[in-house]
């Protein structure tokens, strides 16, 4: 098997290093066995290892090794390594990522063709949500997917959430068909629809005060800041309040239960903030109406990524859903 030459300055397989490098013999034409092994080295890909690709692939973790380096053989280069230190890809297992994306792409369209000439849609609909936006009650996602399990009940649709940051990581990965995400990407690479609004406000506990809670006690309180991953306005807004605290959270329901311990303010969207107000005493900070700022939730998709026959109907139903208000 070939094996790319280390840099002795970068430490890793560079191009420029391996220019005058042994090549092997070019790939005159992709076998179906090409196609299976690329589909199953990609779910591996995706799951971060061969362990966790074993439920995906039904196939035991010895099977999968084999495969992995049947492709390896195949291919002539060392795809992923595989230790203590964990999974990681190489330069060429990044390279071959993308090909079997785009190879089972563009199979999965040739499909859909000839699938909805019969008039029937099979296949399957990877959705990214970001958290915690089920409780908001401009959100049409729960109608929208109603609509399509009803006009294609042959789709296997698969949700994944997680934090508006690593949505937009997974969207670029390819590892989600489309993405529902406050944070969408500004690239021209990408195509964004306008969906729903989310209010933000200032919110502390009330139970370490008998009246209402003003900024001016924050800081006598000991109170401090929740800093949530990716968010721009609580970066901004540390500075101004001048606090001597802050704890750093990743998600909504982090940012709540610190805030709910009575030692921090944070911001939180109302609709989830009403919730919790059920369990725990939550106050908007009394005067910090001018600190509500409000973000812009978006159906976002790669542009150069042909949307599959799912796809393009997920996406028509849940902008006919949206816009109906």
């Amino acid at each position: 098997m070939l094996r790319r030459i280390n840099c002795k300055l970068c430490k890793h397989a560079c191009m420029l290093c391996n220019m005058n490098a042994p090549t092997s013999r070019p790939i005159a034409s992709l076998t179906e066995n090409d196609l299976r092994l690329m589909r199953i080295f990609r779910v591996v890909a995706e799951c971060g290892g061969l362990t966790a690709a074993e439920a995906r692939l039904h196939l035991e973790r010895s099977t999968i090794s084999r495969n992995i380096k049947a492709l390896e053989e195949r291919i002539g280069d060392t795809l992923c390594l595989r230790g203590p230190s964990g999974f990681e890809l190489t330069q060429m297992g990044e390279t071959v990522l993308r090909a079997a994306i785009s190879a089972c792409d563009t199979l999965d369209a040739v499909r859909d063709d000839l699938n909805m000439a019969r008039n029937v849609m099979t296949g399957d609909l990877v959705i990214g949500i970001a958290d915690n936006i089920l409780t908001n009650p401009k959100c049409r996602l729960v109608e929208a997917l109603a609509d399509f399990q009803r006009t294609a009940p042959a789709v296997r649709p698969t949700m994944i959430v997680r934090p508006p940051a690593e949505l937009v990581l997974e969207l670029q990965h390819r590892h989600v068909h489309l993405c529902i995400n406050g944070a969408a990407p500004f690239d021209a690479d990408f195509v964004r629809h306008d969906l729903f609004d989310e209010e933000f406000c200032l919110y502390a506990s009330r139970n370490h005060a008998d009246g209402p809670v003003r900024l001016a006690d924050l800081d006598r309180l000991g109170i401090g800041l929740v800093m949530r991953d990716g968010n721009a306005q609580t970066e901004m807004l540390w500075p101004r309040l001048g606090l001597q605290h802050k704890a750093k959270a990743s998600g909504l329901e982090a940012v709540g239960m610190l805030i709910a311990g009575g030692r921090y303010v944070g911001y939180l969207p109302t609709h989830f903030a009403e919730v919790m107000q059920a369990r725990w005493k939550l106050v908007e900070v009394e005067d910090a109406t001018d600190m509500r700022y409000a973000t812009t939730f978006y159906l976002n998709y790669e542009r150069s990524r042909p949307l599959s026959a799912p796809a393009r109907c997920f996406r028509d139903l849940l902008l006919r859903a949206h816009r109906a208000d």
